[in-house]
């Protein structure tokens, strides 16, 4: 029924929270939607508090609660970490067991990420200190392998030296918000005073005597929003005080938690064997040859990245950060598909902030990439506390306010890059024939010059009058097929305060001219000073100052790209000595290549660390 139907009594835009169901491979997901978490989190931590166990170090052997959202344990773990405290251990086996030999430890976990540690461990035996006690969360039969609860305590008598008394089980499922628990081989499971528990006979549809078995029916009041009232697939015998869980029926298909714990386990393993290849890396993503170059360009080598390449007569190789956080603008969505890009490339896990209304660009291009490939991102509309925190380095694009707010926030340990306020422009040295105005209408038109390379302002070195006019045509043809984006009230006023006062000079025999149609102006004026703030699509076209350098002298800091025509190395010289950091031709300026030096540094190398590997000579 959760597969087949969204169970809920509200709608799905007032949904900020979406459990899944663990599933089946290639089966749809079971969803348990949430308007709130309030009352899960309530009952889930009371559920827990009720058992009295001893406040100890606690170990929760899951993936953190961000690294998997739709996980309603991995949920709930976060709420009790919260809580009560404790650390998120996800197959860091080394430090569990150096945790266990210092002091008594609480390990919380699904039975097959218990099941994977003593895989790992092979021969190897610890004792955990008195008081130590683990819980498990079920789910023994899994994707890849299976394992009895018998079994399973048996191991961790063996292995970790916890006698089956100090082991809890607890039984739950993303359909519910409450939990059941039991402690030792063959005991009773029992929850809150909320919640009930029948066992019905699966011929009569009625509850079984004592002693009977039948398919577990569960009423669950904390399940506010969803379904009151659950019928698993899983068989019980029905004792006095609760019910004693025999496991799934043999006519259901294994799932649960343990599932979901195994599937990670495996896309960890792609995670790590994607990380470790950078040519893998490379051929997902579009463009590789482009992407190859351009990574060479900046590290010297295809493969510095995997091994230590010669480098100055020794050897070295580029170490990647493990985390990058991409703080992302939503006016410049082809900068942050080229800042996700780089994390791709250089293997790290990338977490990416993007603008509260989301980032479709972005979203799509996560959604072609293949799984492995997915693994290594996360998105999130709003910036969760522990990124700032887990990230070795930070790339944040926006206005100067943005890049000093976050450049505050972090470490000196941290890699920080800032892409702050830009803008740019375009030079008409030679065009008699007037012919660059269609391209120049498309750079101004592209993103409705909200991005860092969005032209202002063309200057024109002879007849700057007769090209506003042209480019005012081209920009009316260009809107006919691609129309300006959404705009606020703000902006629809500032531009209507600019035509006014642009006619209201005009009316005055001032030497300006505005050419307008619905969603395009522009404005030709001879008047000194670069133009002031950027409107969708509003240009200025001036005549070519004696002394651009001058004229640009307030903002030259803040110069990005500057377009060209003539695209000779004389008029780029020109161009480079006001500040520009990017010089192309008319038309190509929203098209920066991937090898492009963003505000004049690159791009790639800054985000690595280097090791020098001094090899000795051959002493054979």
């Amino acid at each position: 029924m959760f597969k087949a139907f969204r169970i809920s009594c509200f709608p799905p835009e007032k949904t900020p929270v979406t459990f899944l169901t663990s599933g089946t491979t290639g089966d749809t997901r079971g969803a348990h939607h949430f308007y709130s978490t309030r009352l899960y989190h309530a009952a889930a931590t009371a559920g827990w508090r009720r058992l009295q166990m001893p406040q100890l170090s606690t170990m929760f052997l899951t993936p953190k609660p961000m690294d998997a959202p739709e996980s309603s344990l991995v949920s709930m773990f976060g709420f009790w970490a919260a809580e009560f405290g404790g650390e998120f251990v996800w197959l860091d086996w080394q430090r569990v067991l150096a945790a266990l030999a210092q002091k008594p430890v609480a390990l919380l976990g699904t039975a097959l990420a218990f099941a994977n540690l003593f895989e790992w461990m092979g021969e190897r035996r610890v004792t955990a200190l008195p008081g130590s006690y683990a819980l498990e969360t079920g789910g023994f039969k899994g994707s890849s392998r299976e394992i009895t609860k018998g079994d399973l305590y048996a191991q961790f008598s063996e292995r970790l030296g916890i006698a089956p008394a100090d082991i809890i089980n607890e039984y739950g499922m993303c359909e519910l918000s409450s939990q059941f628990y039991t402690r030792g081989l063959g005991a009773v499971h029992q929850s809150g005073p909320w919640v009930r528990a029948l066992v019905i006979s699966p011929e009569t549809g009625r509850e079984v005597a004592v002693g009977e078995t039948g398919i577990l029916r569960i009423f669950d009041l904390a399940n506010l929003g969803s379904s009151l009232a659950i019928q698993t697939g899983d068989l019980a015998i029905r004792r006095e005080r609760g019910f004693e869980l025999l496991g799934r029926s043999p006519l259901e298909t294994p799932r649960g938690c343990s599932r979901m714990a195994d599937e990670l386990i495996r896309a960890h393993a792609a995670r790590i064997a994607m990380k470790s290849n950078t040519a893998a890396r490379i051929a997902a993503l579009p463009q590789p040859d482009a992407i190859r170059r351009w990574l060479t360009a900046e590290l010297g080598h295809p493969e510095a990245l995997d091994r230590f390449v010669p480098y100055a007569g020794r050897l070295a190789r580029a170490v990647a950060p493990g985390t990058i956080l991409h703080i992302l603008s939503g006016n410049t969505p082809e900068a942050a598909l080229q800042s996700l890009t780089r994390g791709l490339i250089l293997g790290s896990r990338n977490l990416c902030k993007l603008p509260s209304s989301g980032l479709n660009e972005v979203e799509a291009f996560i959604a072609a990439l293949p799984a492995e490939m997915r693994a290594l991102i996360d998105t999130s509309t709003a910036l969760p506390e522990a990124w700032l925190d887990e990230a070795d380095a930070i790339i944040v694009f926006g206005n100067d306010t943005t890049i000093h707010h976050f450049r505050a926030q972090a470490r000196a340990t941290q890699t920080f890059l800032g892409y702050g306020h830009r803008l740019s422009l375009g030079i008409i040295f030679d065009d008699p024939e007037l012919v660059t105005a269609p391209a120049a209408a498309r750079d101004a038109s592209l993103f409705d010059q909200q991005g860092c390379l969005s032209p202002r302002v063309f200057y024109v070195r002879d007849n700057a009058p007769a090209y506003a006019a042209r480019l005012a045509k081209e920009m009316a043809a260009y809107s006919q097929h691609t129309p300006r984006g959404p705009t606020t009230t703000a902006q629809l006023a500032a531009i209507h305060a600019l035509r006014e006062t642009i006619s209201f000079r005009a009316s005055n025999g001032e030497p300006c001219q505005i050419f307008t149609g619905d969603d395009w102006t522009v404005i030709f004026d001879t008047a000194p000073g670069f133009p002031a703030a950027p409107h969708p699509r509003v240009i200025f076209v001036k005549p070519l100052p004696a002394d651009l350098d001058q004229e640009l002298a307030q903002v030259r800091p803040h110069l990005s790209a500057c377009a060209i025509h003539p695209a000779t190395e004389k008029n780029a010289d020109t161009a480079t000595s006001l500040g520009a950091t990017r010089i192309c031709a008319i038309g190509k300026m929203q098209e920066p290549p991937l090898t492009w030096h963003q505000d004049g540094q690159p791009t790639l190398s800054p985000l690595v660390r280097w090791v020098d590997f001094e090899q000795e000579p051959d002493q054979s």
